[in-house]
C-alpha cells in the first residue's frame, strides 16, 4: 500500500487511503471470483479540487523532539 501511496504521489496524483471499511462486503462485491484475492486498503486516485483539499497541519520546530549529540 505504501508503494502504491509513493508512486502515485510522485507521478503528482492526490491519494486517500482509508481503512475501517468492511473488507469482507469489498472482497465479496469485487473479488467473488477470485477467493484468493483479499482486500487490505482502500484508496481514492487522482486529482483533487485544490479547494478541497485540507491544509497540512502545522509541524513542531525540530528541537522540540528531536536531539543531536
Amino acid at each position: 500500500g505504501a508503494y502504491f501511496i509513493v508512486a502515485a504521489r510522485a507521478l503528482g496524483l492526490d491519494t486517500g487511503p482509508m481503512s475501517g471499511f468492511d473488507n469482507a462486503a469489498v472482497d465479496a462485491a469485487f473479488f467473488a471470483d477470485t477467493p484468493s484475492v483479499k482486500s487490505n486498503f482502500i484508496s481514492t486516485l487522482g486529482y483533487g479540487d485544490p479547494a478541497t483539499i485540507f491544509e497540512r497541519l502545522p509541524r513542531p520546530e525540530f528541537g522540540k523532539f528531536n536531539r543531536i549529540d
